[in-house]
Parts: structure tokens; C-alpha cells; sequence
């Protein structure tokens, strides 16, 4: 009987040194694995910062003066005349449209990688064309606020912190206007914005 029960509490004792043993190698690995994430997503932000640091914003999208770059390269003798940004669950892209005499143009392009999504090009209207729409649209990147700064008075404005959804950059009224969409807990606040002296133009809340 006493042989017995010592081999049952044998079993017992062996039992839980392997539960232990089993329990402090799976927390070494679990230990271990943040390390080894960590260390290559630095690896991964290293070397997209060394290709081009100063083409990226602090969301590493292509900035704006990239962006236009690529427009005006693929489009020589243009005018840019509205810019956007949008993000689907499936891409975040830039919608770029420009016109020169006669022609409107417009261009789709990845916001991370400024690979070309698709693009397009048609005559303008006749009350558009011979440079009116060119003349009457045109955005003065040289005199308008920066779009970090634009974001900023968007926030102050809509009292809330929230995350970048969309944004574009157009003439409206003859007065060119950057509108920051904010995506909130709660909803989503549209605020546009004089892109020459900063000033809220409107702001709107859809719930």
C-alpha cells in the first residue's frame, strides 16, 4: 500500500515539474518574440525613411510636394487645380486633377508608394477651355497655409482629437480651400478652411 501510494505521488511530483518546465519555456518565447517584432519593424522603418525621409509625412504618405511632383512629371505645362486624400479599407490614395489650355487631366495615385492607381483625360467645356478653367482654378501653392498646419486648426476648431479620414485642397468662391475630414469616436466633422490666412470657413458634423 505505502509502495503504492509513493509511486502515485511520484507521478504527481514528475507531473507538475513538467507543467512548470512547460510554463516557463513557453513564457521565454513569449519573451523573447516582442524583441524580435520590434527589431524588425525598426528594419522595416530604417530603410523606408533612408529611401526618401523627406518625401514622407509623419503618417509616411507621400507629402504634398511629392505629389505634386509626380503630376507635373506625367503632365508637363499643367496647373494643378484640386488635390485629394482618401483612404478605403482596401487602398489610401491621392486624387490629383490639373488642367492646361484646352485639357483637364487627372491621376489616382497610392499615397505610401506613388505607384499609379489609373488615369484620365478629356476636353474641357467650352466656357472651361482657352485657359478660363486653368486661370479660374489654379491653387497658389507658394501662398497657402501648410496642410499640418491646416489639421491643426481643424482640431482646435472641431474640439476633438480625432484621426485624419480625408482631406482635399480646391479654389471654391475664388478663395482656395483646404477641408479636413477628423473621424471621431463618435463621428465625423468636416472643416474647411481659407488656405490662405486660416481662417474656419465652415464646419459641419455627420453623425
Amino acid at each position: 500500500m505505502f509502495k503504492k501510494w509513493t509511486t502515485t505521488a511520484l507521478l504527481i511530483i514528475i507531473s507538475l515539474l513538467l507543467i512548470v518546465i512547460a510554463y516557463l519555456l513557453y513564457n521565454g518565447q513569449k519573451n523573447i518574440s516582442p524583441s524580435t517584432q520590434s527589431s524588425e519593424q525598426t528594419s522595416v522603418s530604417t530603410s523606408t525613411n533612408s529611401s526618401g525621409k523627406s518625401d514622407k509625412n509623419d503618417n509616411n504618405f507621400l507629402s504634398v510636394d511629392k505629389v505634386r511632383n509626380i503630376f507635373n512629371q506625367r503632365y508637363e505645362n499643367t496647373t494643378i487645380t484640386s488635390i485629394e486624400f482618401d483612404k478605403t479599407l482596401l487602398s489610401t490614395f491621392y486624387d490629383i486633377t490639373g488642367v492646361d489650355n484646352d485639357t483637364e487631366y487627372s491621376l489616382k495615385i497610392h499615397a505610401d508608394t506613388g505607384k499609379v492607381i489609373s488615369h484620365d483625360k478629356e476636353s474641357l467645356d467650352t466656357d472651361e477651355a482657352n485657359g478660363i478653367e486653368k486661370k479660374s482654378k489654379a491653387i497658389d501653392f507658394v501662398n497657402i497655409i501648410p496642410l499640418e498646419n491646416a489639421v491643426t486648426k481643424a482640431k482646435q476648431s472641431a474640439k476633438k482629437n480625432g484621426s485624419v479620414k480625408s482631406w482635399s485642397l480646391e479654389k471654391s468662391d475664388s478663395i482656395t480651400q483646404w477641408e479636413i475630414v477628423l473621424n471621431t469616436d463618435s463621428d465625423d466633422i468636416s472643416v474647411k478652411i481659407n488656405a490662405q490666412n486660416g481662417q474656419v470657413l465652415e464646419q459641419e458634423t455627420d453623425d
